[in-house]
C-alpha cells in the first residue's frame, strides 16, 4: 500500500472514532440535559407545592394571630376604658380560647420538609434561576427566622406570665373549667384582675407589641 494511501485510510478512520465520539458525548450530553431537566421540573414542582402550602399555613396562623391580639386588646385597652362583652363574644364563645390566648404561645412550624430534603440531598443545584434561589432563602431562613425570633419573645413573656396567673390570679385558671361560670363571669374576672394589676397589665401590654410584630 502507498503511504498516501495508507495516510488516507488511517485518516478516515481517525475522523470516524472522532466523530464516533463526538456523536456519543453529544447523545451522552443530551441525555444527561433531559434527565436534569426533568429533576430540574421535579424539585421545582415539590418547591412550588410547598410554597403553596406555607402560604395557607401562614394564612392561617395570621387570623388566629389577629384574633389573639384582638381578644388580649379587649382586656388591656377597652374602648372609652369600659369591657364590652360583645367584643370577646365576636370573637370566640370559649373559655379555653381566651386563657390559651393569655397564657400559651402558637408555635410557628410551617411545612420545610421538602425544601430541606432538597438541599440535603443536593438536589438544589438543578434549580438555576438566581431569582428563585434567592426568593427561597428568605422564606426558609431571612423570613422564617425573624418571626421565629418574635415567638421565642412572646414565649418568654408567657412563661414569666404563668407565674403571675397562678400565685396572684388563680381563679383565671381554676374558673375556665368550672361550668357554672358563665363566659361573661369569666371575662369580668380576667378584665378586673388585669385591671387592678399593674405588673400583669404592662406585661401583657408588651406582649401585645410583640404579637402585632409577627
Amino acid at each position: 500500500m502507498k503511504r498516501k494511501d495508507w495516510f488516507i485510510k488511517y485518516s478516515l478512520e481517525f475522523i470516524v472514532i472522532v466523530l464516533g465520539i463526538s456523536v456519543s458525548f453529544w447523545l451522552n450530553q443530551v441525555s444527561t440535559n433531559k434527565q436534569n431537566n426533568n429533576e430540574r421540573i421535579k424539585v421545582l414542582n415539590s418547591l412550588q407545592n410547598e410554597a403553596q402550602e406555607i402560604n395557607d399555613y401562614c394564612a392561617e396562623r395570621k387570623i388566629n394571630w389577629q384574633k389573639d391580639i384582638a381578644i388580649l386588646n379587649s382586656f388591656i385597652n377597652p374602648p372609652n376604658q369600659q369591657f364590652n362583652f360583645e367584643t370577646i363574644k365576636n370573637l370566640t364563645k370559649s373559655k379555653s380560647r381566651i386563657q390559651f390566648n393569655l397564657i400559651y404561645y402558637r408555635v410557628f412550624e410551617p411545612p420545610t420538609d421538602r425544601y430541606h430534603s432538597i438541599i440535603n440531598s443536593g438536589a438544589f443545584k438543578y434549580i438555576k434561576s438566581e431569582k428563585i434561589k434567592e426568593m427561597l432563602s428568605r422564606i426558609h431562613i431571612t423570613y422564617s427566622s425573624y418571626v421565629q425570633t418574635t415567638i421565642d419573645y412572646e414565649k418568654k413573656l408567657k412563661e414569666d406570665i404563668v407565674p403571675v396567673f397562678s400565685n396572684k390570679h388563680p381563679d383565671i385558671i381554676i374558673k375556665k373549667n368550672d361550668n357554672t361560670i358563665s363566659l361573661k363571669a369569666y371575662c369580668d374576672i380576667i378584665y378586673n384582675s388585669i385591671q387592678n394589676d399593674k405588673e400583669l397589665l404592662s406585661t401583657l401590654i408588651l406582649l401585645e407589641e410583640y404579637q402585632k410584630n409577627k
